[in-house]
């Protein structure tokens, strides 16, 4: 144990003199620092911006005024998609998935101001956040500071002195691998400070149920991801003949984790899981509603049977005998028909997209840069299966204000005289104000098991072929 700290201190005394970790260290704090400051201030403004927006859309909800209760589903209203806290640390798809959503009747809009809509082609490549510092830039501080470990005590003759002093292979790399530890600990630890704080003072007010729990995960996960490169970087000086080509390797190792692997991947998945254009989309929802699910049973037929079907019911002899409206009870037919034919399509869509993200996954087994953005966007709130989640919760929202008009309509109202009946502020009072809690950590993390596995199987594989490389070095005697 004294030796591991004597060769630990030693690593560190080195990479301070030679200046290099200050420097390198002070880019990544400023870099963090920057990236966290800009997240926050965004993440700020994009929050008062949608609460005030949407307490602005709650009050012309229950101010509409009198009106018939349909004409009220058609009014509609506006929900607005929560930022997260932890968005500020990993923007996620955020950029992409829009921020609010028009709801009213008989329709499914699609999200709108999407971020990305008004940047370049350059957004491709990552916006500069803290969570893109650690996954991409960390790790280049990381090999510019261990590609020497061992080329360097070889080429200088220090590898012969320790070995002849009894120190094993074993102990010397721990001990490397402990300082850079230590230095990176060292860098890292004020902008983690900075985002505990920021986590745990919006803590009360956020939609992320357990924030402490998630940021826990998150600096676990990094951890091991950072201990990942740390580790490989030592073995490849280890095994390497020259700092040159143990440079040379770990820059190429990064280049195919950080840069080709990933592009690669999102252009085989659009590839071989092809989405159709939202046109598209639209047009065979349309097509379904006009002939059905079957394609052989047009809106006429459907009706047909449900009058049918309700006349029956109560054995009269036309709609006008029933005890309710049927035209509330029609138009909530309609409505719930539409409800299983957006879903069919939609699942379809979502199909595709799971397959891409099974790809993604499936890569991450080969990339642990992939394992750690998906847990990343997963833990803060900003990834794909918590959009969905959200997407879920606002359409059950509009269904279920579309059927409280539709309801009241047919109990209140009077078959063929549309214009006759009008609700008011009672009415719209019963729609309570659209809230949306994420879900937890842990049941996003079950959509992400192969991204676990993936950390895990690199980090045993750096400790087998360290523990196999100090066994083959053989001890040097003077």
């Amino acid at each position: 144990m004294n030796q591991l700290i004597f060769i630990a201190k030693k690593e560190i005394k080195i990479a301070i003199r030679e200046r290099l970790v200050i420097s390198l260290g002070a880019i990544i704090i400023l870099l963090l620092g920057v990236a966290l400051y800009a997240g926050y201030i965004s993440y700020r403004q994009q929050q008062q911006i949608i609460t005030q927006t949407q307490i602005e859309k709650r009050q012309e909800w229950l101010n509409q005024g009198d009106k018939h209760p349909h004409i009220a589903a058609h009014y509609g209203t506006f929900v607005f998609k929560p930022k997260t806290i932890l968005s500020l640390f990993d923007f996620g798809l955020d950029a992409y998935t829009g921020t609010s959503v028009y709801l009213e009747a008989h329709h499914q809009h699609e999200f709108m101001f999407r971020p990305a809509q008004d940047h370049s082609s350059m957004i491709r490549f990552g916006e500069l956040s803290a969570a893109l510092v650690l996954q991409v830039l960390v790790p280049l501080l990381i090999i510019f500071l261990a590609f020497a470990s061992f080329t360097r005590e070889r080429e200088s003759g220090t590898l012969k002195l320790l070995m002849s002093q009894g120190t094993s292979f074993n102990t010397l790399t721990w001990g490397k691998i402990l300082a850079y530890a230590v230095m990176l600990a060292v860098i890292l630890l004020p902008f983690l400070l900075g985002l505990v704080l920021l986590s745990v003072s919006h803590m009360s007010y956020d939609v992320i149920p357990d924030i402490t729990v998630r940021v826990a995960m998150l600096v676990l996960i990094y951890g091991l991801y950072l201990c990942f490169f740390i580790a490989f970087s030592v073995w490849v000086s280890l095994r390497s003949g020259s700092g040159r080509n143990a440079l040379l390797t770990l820059l190429t190792c990064w280049i195919f984790f950080a840069i080709l692997l990933p592009k690669t991947v999102a252009n085989l998945s659009e590839s071989f899981y092809t989405l159709p254009s939202m046109r598209e989309f639209k047009a065979q929802i349309d097509e379904t509603k006009r002939n059905g699910l079957d394609g052989k049973t047009p809106r006429s037929v459907r009706m047909a049977n449900l009058k049918k079907e309700y006349l029956e019911k109560y054995g009269v002899d036309s709609v006008q005998q029933l005890p309710f409206n049927f035209e509330g009870v029609s138009m909530q037919a309609g409505e719930e028909f539409g409800d299983q034919v957006y879903d069919y399509h939609l699942n379809n869509l979502r199909e595709i997209f799971h397959k891409q993200n099974q790809l993604g996954s499936i890569a991450s087994l080969f990339n642990p840069y992939l394992a750690v953005q998906h847990l990343s966007m997963a833990l803060s709130g900003t990834d794909t299966h918590t959009f969905i989640h959200f997407e879920e919760e606002v359409e059950r929202y509009r269904r279920e204000l579309v059927r409280k008009m539709n309801q009241d309509m047919a109990e209140n109202s009077k078959y063929g005289e549309f214009y006759g009946y009008k609700a008011g502020s009672d009415l719209w009072g019963e729609i309570e104000d659209f809230s949306y809690r994420a879900p937890t950590a842990w049941q996003l993390l079950s959509y992400y098991k192969l991204e676990l596995i993936s950390l895990m199987l690199w980090m045993a594989l750096t400790m087998v072929l360290l523990h196999v490389a100090n066994r083959k070095m053989k001890p040097i005697h003077e």
